[in-house]
């Protein structure tokens, strides 16, 4: 999906016209034309500031594309969205000594925050796989920063959580880039650093997501792997409630225990997956506690979550209902909102609606396909070969024979 792409589908999401965002910006009907066809100017970061302004969406969203040209974007990006010649660090550029006694105030950390947000925000809409090296970059970049800034200890203590954030962020993209390995030394590092700045909800945070790939939740294939440790699972995500308690909002609680829930309905416990269910539904309907703005959990990730486990019991009823909760709650994401879609195809053909599930796949083939997340593409394959056996269905053959005229 290209930038150009991307405006396009925003804008017409919001109801609107191309002469409309062209009135806002002051542009022309044809120049908003050009630059969704990824024209010259849609490599301006200026332009991309004003159309991101005018879209109401983050800068990070429209930068999307892999290619040489948009990595010099995502340079400029970090530059503006970070402080001074340091944010080319972030983009992996080297500059080893440009951190060398920059003085950093609350300003500066607010700014990596927001760089951090972004990150995560940007996954949501295409995926872990382009944004590694990206997320990488920052987490050495605020490293920089801790040890040749300069700061105040208050000033020292926030960088220090910003730290853990960014390397939360960044073990989350290589775990959807499906680089597990890689994603538990992020969330380990980041339960260190979060541990020394004495930010508990940060800490939290690196628990949860660990939990989380070691039950191998999400849009990861259902099939269990070497990877998969639903007893260490279950006490990363106890041990995440733990440490946040008393401290946490009601999405921060709900998403551990929901990640519970999921580590309980992996390892065949329906009753204690039952109990957390329940328990998490009711923590995200509570009052009590503050969540930081980063604490991702809308009520279609809680619905898609619960899906997921109901699934993995085989209550496929009960699944169905809460994907597609999961899948009208996240139009505006549409790596998310196709990942829910794959799950729900995944479990109607695993309850051996085999028409349904694959109808799925076939009204949504060119999203999914163009899908940059490793976990989604090996569901996709995953479920593919589960329903090779059973082409005389015409679905499946149908679906199968567009899997086979993409791959020629």
């Amino acid at each position: 999906m290209t930038t150009g792409e991307v405006i396009r589908r925003i804008r017409k999401s919001l109801g609107m016209t191309q002469t409309e965002l062209g009135a806002i910006l002051g542009y022309t009907q044809p120049v908003i034309s050009q630059l969704e066809h990824d024209g010259g100017a849609i490599n301006d970061v200026r332009v991309l500031r004003r159309i991101a302004k005018a879209l109401g969406v983050p800068l990070a969203i429209l930068v999307v594309e892999s290619n040489e040209e948009a990595d010099v974007n995502r340079r400029n990006f970090l530059r503006a969205s970070a402080f001074g010649t340091g944010a080319a660090v972030a983009a992996g550029q080297g500059a080893a000594a440009s951190t060398d006694g920059l003085h950093i105030g609350t300003a500066d950390v607010a700014e990596i925050i927001a760089s951090t947000s972004e990150i995560h925000e940007l996954d949501l809409l295409v995926g872990g796989d382009r944004l590694c090296r990206v997320a990488a970059g920052q987490v050495r970049f605020i490293e920089r920063l801790l040890e040749h800034g300069s700061y105040t200890d208050a000033v020292g203590r926030d960088l220090t959580s910003a730290a853990a954030e960014a390397m939360t962020a960044a073990g989350w993209v290589h775990w959807d880039a499906g680089r597990p390995d890689r994603a538990r030394q992020y969330y380990a590092k980041a339960r260190q650093t979060a541990s020394a700045a004495g930010n508990v909800i940060a800490e939290s945070h690196a628990l949860l997501n660990a939990s989380l790939v070691s039950f191998q939740g999400g849009f990861g294939p259902s099939k269990p792997s070497k990877q998969l440790r639903p007893r260490d699972a279950v006490n990363l995500a106890e041990a995440a409630q733990t440490t946040a308690r008393g401290s946490g909002g009601p999405r921060l609680r709900a998403r551990a225990v929901i990640y519970e829930a999921g580590a309980h309905s992996t390892a065949g416990d329906s009753s204690a997956m039952t109990n957390a269910i329940s328990r998490a539904h009711r923590a995200f309907e509570s009052t009590r506690g503050h969540d930081p703005e980063w604490v991702y959990l809308p009520p279609a990730a809680l619905a898609g979550m619960t899906g997921w486990a109901h699934m993995r019991i085989g209550d496929h009823k009960t699944a169905t209902a809460y994907l597609q909760e999961a899948i009208d709650g996240t139009a505006w994401w549409p790596r998310e909102n196709i990942g829910w879609r794959i799950k729900l195809a995944e479990n109607h053909i695993q309850a051996g609606e085999l028409a349904d599930g694959c109808q799925i796949l076939i009204d949504h083939f060119d999203q999914i396909t163009s899908t940059t997340s490793s976990r989604l593409c090996a569901t996709l394959d995953s479920i593919t070969q589960d329903v090779r056996p059973h082409a005389s269905v015409p679905e499946v053959r149908e679906y199968l024979g567009m899997v086979a005229a993409r791959v020629s």
